[in-house]
């Protein structure tokens, strides 16, 4: 594989170097100026002779010069502005371009091709070069808050190599993310090689069938210039430092003896032997010198203020008179917030598309990219590291006066979370990932058929991803000086993990052969588009595991010096194909009535032949309304236009060879004469008609722009139907059957919505504004679902089984609810003394009340029987991503100077602080109690009742949360709502006499800073949690911990400083 990666890479630089070989051709020279309305010079302006493809910019002055033919056209055009043409002239020509207030010529890149704005039929959000470099990311994901009405992303943490965020289209499920047309992730490219990014968000996302039922990214990277120019450079480079949004701060050493006192476990039996108490001063100090102790805060120990990352990039683009190029070169250096720093990462990067014009009517495109991310870290699960941490006890040192002894919590399990985190004690941990993609495209223009484009492509992908563990077992201490100095103050107390070493290599390839035609007519004030592709997959991929135990020596960590008594190695080899036909017909009316039609064909191995096609049709119109003779006069409206779209998509990654039938070989074997057997099970019926999930989504939208820019918007109202989703039949079969039955597409679901985003462009003297504020509203209920649903009719039923049956399946069932429902008890406060206690009307353990005790919930009797049960239960709250979206970016520009901020926020989510996140660590010796949770609990009196009251019930005897209180309730759950300043960026440009002494085309400093600001309204949970990082979203990315509120990797907030030079 390194071989052919080694040639592949010879062989497309030989090519490169080939076309770089090609010159310019010299004609009739004409020169010029390009400005704005207001005069200003315009740079970068691509100026081509029409219907050739000879052409240059314009410099940072506006001005250009280019050899022409006699009677030429010159085209001129540049983003943001309406593309005009003028006849070349022999004097000096003064071209004035009017900006596009609605962007009518923009641009946008759609599945398998590209429309201007102003002929889209369905719902598309795209995001420009511009926006994505505004400041450094981790990772490429982070970059599209704010940027896509109707486009949820939530940043969950920022541990390295874990970083990216979750983002969701409609909060629908994963989006197909596509790189150059190829699946990819946002990990897999630099931003600064993006050009645009067009989120598919209705219909229009049929175009990819089977993979698109949650919407489709379309990730599109730079080329060569339009126009002939030489190479232009540019360097991007940033150092950033980021501290952490939120951290659990502990109570200390005298607080953690309070509680322990309180809740009859005795201090002295929580801490080190040469610690003591005293309760008349509330506090811990040292029996050997005398000195109070204030304690330790773990998680101090186990991060760092402060954490440095950069990222450079260094990028060439330009064009000759036959080739175009673009070359990119990339690294990112990050590390974690881990106070021993044994958690890094790196990624290199690599970019060369070139493009070849062999003559008028064939044409190449050679795509060459190639990363490498290394993760280099201690040897330590993450979610065991943040369990651990909880735990560590203020009056147990994290690390001990001689640091080469390692410490412990102090918990009854011997953990050490501040040592596992060092390389010298628990190991180390390498994760590398290659990947390699290359594509060749070669497309000819048939000069007997006018408009017909023909273009074969071949795209391959390899990427090898390669683990290695070197597992270090470590003794544990305690710490006691009263046992003597040096060496003799130190006991050992365990030892954590055992020797071990892992090695783990996993290789894929994916090929991706394509042929896609089109075609162009147009006559009169009728327009047509037609596409067609033939493509298909396949894929391959070999895993290859092996582990020892007991190595000889860590100086050869390799496993064939290691013991082979628990030696454990494999091997999995799987493969998958997909056929595809598309085919995508756009009409245009008098560029007023449009209208689109696709049709895909997809075929999957994961399928048996009987449902192994699916078809997925959209149709979309639009109405450019304000192109009507009725809007002539009307000054107001520079665009109006409504469209309407209805398609059908698929999701295929449901199912993984479901049809047929095998065998499950489990953990452990059987004994027969001695002789170990492995087990094996059936691995179920099979089901030979299994099939794809099937959604339909229907959008209708209206787009709009008045007064020159002044106000404009995107308004999108949809409705999506998810059929055909898989689960196991519910209907009753005969205990001696021997077999379950299998999946069936049974379930449906749905969701509806509005985006909506506003636009709005002004001046104020020299100041330029724009505010572009985003608002978005998504929810989904079980439409039918199979399930057990309890008889309501019936000569045997009662009337009061009836009434009972009838309250169960609106508890219990899901057809027709909501899919986000939280169901539980509503509290009013708890009990504050045993006299409340006696005389409560309302029996809420079912043993009138006899095993409740002060600071007990009390749980509100709903139906008014007079006791607590699940008939009292109620919708407490909303589960899964936010309902709400909003977002605004604005940006204000004078001079040189330019100021950008994006505010983005998100609402209709409930959270719930559970257990030790809420109020139960003061009840507890195990997990550590948070500050805020010890100032907010009530205190009791010496006759039991509460004395001080406060948030929280007063810490209980009972070793936690008592049962009658772990029911679902409200008590610690809250409709959240934040704000947050995401990002702030400062940049300036400097003057041009300055870079042209230089010789530099232009240089540009910012500052910038993200997550710089949150309001919400967690109360007196506000600070110590993150509410983009809760548990009540219950899909937080692998790697960044177990999801609990408080044992997870935070967010970042960084501030950086950035450079960007052109020449």
């Amino acid at each position: 594989m390194k071989s052919f990666s080694f040639k592949l890479i010879k062989a497309f630089f030989t090519i490169s170097l080939l076309f770089v070989s090609f010159g310019l051709l010299a004609q009739q020279t004409v020169s010029g100026t390009v400005s704005d309305s207001d005069g200003n010079p315009i740079p970068g302006v691509s100026i081509v002779e029409k219907n050739t493809t000879n052409g240059t910019v314009s410099d940072f002055d506006g001005n250009f010069q280019l050899s022409v033919g006699e009677n030429a056209v010159l085209m001129f055009s540049y983003i943001g502005y309406i593309t005009i043409e003028q006849n070349a002239t022999s004097a000096s020509m003064s071209v004035t371009l009017e900006e596009d207030v609605a962007k009518l010529d923009e641009v946008v890149v759609v599945g398998y091709g590209s429309q201007t704005k102003k002929t889209l039929t369905g719902a598309v959000g795209t995001v420009s070069a511009e926006q994505l470099t505004l400041k450094p990311a981790q990772n490429t994901s982070e970059l599209l808050f704010g940027t896509v009405a109707g486009l949820s992303v939530r940043q969950t943490g920022a541990l390295p190599g874990s970083d990216f965020a979750t983002i969701r289209i409609r909060n629908f499920g994963a989006p197909l993310v596509l790189v150059d047309g190829i699946q990819a992730t946002f990990g897999q490219v630099d931003p600064n090689d993006i050009q645009s990014i067009s989120v598919l968000k209705d219909g229009a996302a049929s175009i990819y069938g089977s993979r698109a039922g949650n919407g489709v990214v379309l990730i599109t990277t730079k080329r060569g210039s339009d126009a002939p120019e030489g190479a232009k450079f540019t360097y991007h480079g940033t150092t950033t430092w980021s501290t952490l949004t939120t951290r659990p701060e502990t109570v200390n050493a005298h607080q953690f003896a309070q509680l322990m006192e309180e809740v009859g476990l005795g201090a002295e039996n929580e801490m080190p032997d040469y610690l003591d108490y005293d309760p008349q001063r509330q506090r811990v100090f040292n029996s050997l010198t005398g000195e109070d102790f204030d304690g330790i805060d773990w998680y101090d120990a186990a991060y760092r203020d402060w954490t440095p990352q950069q990222q450079h990039n260094l990028s060439a683009r330009g064009r000759s008179n036959k080739i175009g190029y673009f070359i990119s070169l990339g690294f990112t250096d990050t590390e974690s917030a881990f106070r021993a720093a044994d958690f890094k990462q790196n990624r290199y990067n690599v970019r060369a598309n070139l493009d070849a014009q062999f003559n008028d009517n064939l044409s190449a495109q050679v795509d060459m990219s190639y990363f490498q991310t290394t993760l280099d870290r201690a040897n330590f699960g993450i979610n065991e590291m943040y369990n651990r941490l909880s735990t560590g006890k203020p009056t147990n040192l994290a690390i001990f006066p001689d640091p080469s002894y390692a410490s412990h919590t102090g918990a009854a399990t011997p953990f050490s979370p501040i040592y596992m985190m060092r390389k010298e004690f628990s190991g180390t941990r390498v994760d590398r990932d290659n990947n390699l993609r290359a594509r060749l495209a070669l497309t000819y223009d048939v000069p007997f058929i006018d408009g017909l484009e023909a273009t074969v492509s071949l795209n391959m992908e390899s990427q090898t991803e390669w683990n290695k563990n070197i597992v270090k077992q470590f003794p544990l201490y305690t710490y006691d000086p009263s046992r003597g100095e040096g060496d003799a103050a130190y006991v050992q107390f365990g030892t954590f993990q055992r020797d071990r070493i892992s090695v783990n290599s996993d290789r894929d390839m994916e090929l991706l052969p394509r042929i896609t035609l089109n075609y162009e007519k147009e006559w009169e004030d009728h327009k047509i588009l037609a596409t067609f592709v033939a493509e298909s997959t396949t894929f391959e991929r070999d895993y290859m595991f092996a582990s020892r135990t007991d190595p000889l020596s860590f100086e050869a960590p390799y496993l064939n010096y290691s013991s082979e008594a628990e030696r454990d190695n494999g091997e999995i080899f799987s493969e998958s194909a997909r056929s595809s036909y598309v085919g995508r017909v756009n009409y245009s009316l008098k560029d007023k009535y449009l209208f689109e039609a696709i049709m895909r064909a997809d075929a999957s191995a994961r399928y048996a032949v009987e449902g192994r096609w699916g078809y997925f049709p959209s149709l979309s119109a639009a109405w450019r309304i304000s192109e009507e003779d009725f809007m002539a006069d009307n000054s107001s409206w520079n665009n109006l236009k409504l469209r309407a779209s209805f398609g059908i998509m698929g999701n295929d990654a449901v199912s993984n060879f479901d049809f047929l039938t095998g065998f499950n070989i489990a953990n452990g074997f059987y004994l027969f004469n001695g002789t170990p057997y492995p087990i094996i099970s059936s691995a179920g019926l099979a089901n030979a008609l299994i099939s794809w999930e099937t959604m339909k989504i229907a959008n209708i939208g209206v787009d709009g722009t008045l007064w020159d820019g002044g106000l404009g918007f995107e308004l999108d109202v949809f409705y999506r139907l998810r059929e055909d989703i898989l689960a196991i039949p519910q209907a009753d079969i005969p205990f001696h059957f021997g077999a379950s039955l299998p999946r069936t597409n049974l379930n449906s679901r749905d969701n509806r919505g509005f985006d909506l985003m506003l636009t709005h462009k002004g001046k104020i003297g020299d100041i330029q504004y724009e505010v572009n504020p985003m608002i978005s509203y998504t929810r989904g209920k079980y439409v039918d679902w199979e399930e057990n649903v309890r008889p309501t009719s019936g000569e045997d039923l009662t009337d009061e089984q009836i009434a009972e049956n009838i309250l169960w399946n609106a508890r219990y069932t899901r057809s027709g609810k909501w899919d986000d429902e939280q169901w539980g008890f509503v509290t009013n406060g708890f009990f504050t003394n045993q006299a409340q206690i006696d005389n409560h009307p309302v029996d809420i353990d079912l043993a009138g009340n006899q095993t409740m005790i002060v600071g007990n919930l009390i749980f509100v009797d709903q139906n008014g029987d007079g006791i607590i049960d699940w008939k009292d239960q109620v919708v407490i709250g909303q589960s899964g991503m936010p309902k709400w979206n909003f977002s605004t970016f604005t940006s204000f520009k004078w001079k040189n100077w330019s100021i950008d901020a994006l505010f983005q926020g998100a609402t209709g989510y409930t959270v719930n602080f559970t257990s030790a996140a809420g109020y139960g660590g003061i009840s507890g010796h195990q997990t550590i109690a948070k500050k805020f949770q010890f100032e907010n609990r009530s205190l009791l009196g010496p006759n039991g009742d509460i004395e001080v009251l406060r948030k929280f019930p007063p810490a209980f005897t009972t070793g936690g949360v008592p049962q009658s209180d772990q029911r679902a309730n409200d008590f610690t759950r809250i409709d959240a709502f934040y704000l947050r300043l995401k990002t702030l960026n400062i940049t300036y440009n400097i003057p041009q006499s300055i870079t042209n002494s230089l010789g530099l085309d232009y240089v540009q400093v910012y500052g910038s800073g993200s997550n710089v600001l949150t309001w919400d309204n967690f109360g007196v949970y506000s600070g110590t949690y993150d509410p983009e990082i809760l548990q009540g979203y219950n899909d937080r990315p692998a790697g960044q911990g177990d999801g609990g509120v408080d044992r997870a990797y935070p967010n970042v907030r960084t501030w950086t400083a950035g450079l960007k030079i052109g020449f």
